[in-house]
């Protein structure tokens, strides 16, 4: 048989085959013959994740700052403010100290922090590491700086300002002159007992000598009769 003849009859074989394979069908791995393991294609690495981005130091002077207004309607009544105020440094501990230096107790000593509240919109503002950036960050127009930010205080128990209040001249005038003494005066005091005793009890703390001290004493007394 010649090789076109072979070729013809090998080709009118396949065709009697059906082209394609039935969802059914199973290959017998023993017919079959061992095959070269499929190897799945390698994933592709997944992206890196992008760097985070860290806050760059500012430069001195750089910082935002912003006025910041301290009131209390309450006793004590206080109404103050701290101008260009750093909001990324400013803590609530600066602003209880603020408030400390301003008031006193009933007693006129200073007033313990614990007893300091700060409030923000009414509310208080928890711990006092906490910085005013921390407590208005979720106001960005105000973190920008150059503007007035209001907090609010309150002290537990209650104070009183220092207000450093100079008295009127008419008051100072009153307080300089001396009030007159309640009881005898000039010659009736140099005639009673208790003058002549405190006299002797001067000389004796001074001279520390209760003999020179008596007898000073009794002649101070005798020269003054004399007159």
């Amino acid at each position: 048989m010649s090789e076109l003849a072979f070729a013809k009859s090998f080709l009118a074989s396949l065709d009697s085959r059906p082209i394609k394979l039935r969802a059914d069908h199973v290959f017998d791995p023993e017919q079959v013959g061992l095959r070269v393991p499929y190897t799945l294609p390698r994933f592709q690495p997944p992206h890196p994740e992008m760097p985070k981005k860290t806050q760059q130091a500012q430069a001195p002077g750089s910082s935002k700052s912003a006025s910041i207004k301290v009131k209390s309607a309450r006793n004590p009544t206080l109404d103050f403010s701290i101008p260009n105020a750093p909001i990324s440094t400013t803590t609530i501990q600066d602003l209880k100290d603020a408030v400390r230096q301003r008031v006193s107790d009933a007693h006129g000593n200073p007033v313990a922090l614990d007893k300091i509240k700060i409030l923000y919109r009414r509310k208080p503002v928890p711990g006092s590491g906490k910085t005013v950036a921390e407590v208005l960050a979720d106001e960005p127009d105000t973190l920008a700086g150059g503007k007035e930010v209001e907090f609010g205080t309150m002290i537990i128990g209650g104070a009183k300002t220092l207000d450093a209040v100079e008295p009127s001249s008419e008051v100072v005038a009153e307080q300089d002159i001396p009030k007159p003494a309640v009881g005898p005066s000039g010659v009736e005091i140099l005639k009673t007992d208790e003058f002549w005793d405190d006299l002797r009890g001067f000389l004796e703390q001074r001279l520390k000598d209760s003999d020179e001290a008596k007898h000073l004493a009794v002649l101070f007394k005798g020269a003054w009769r004399s007159e």
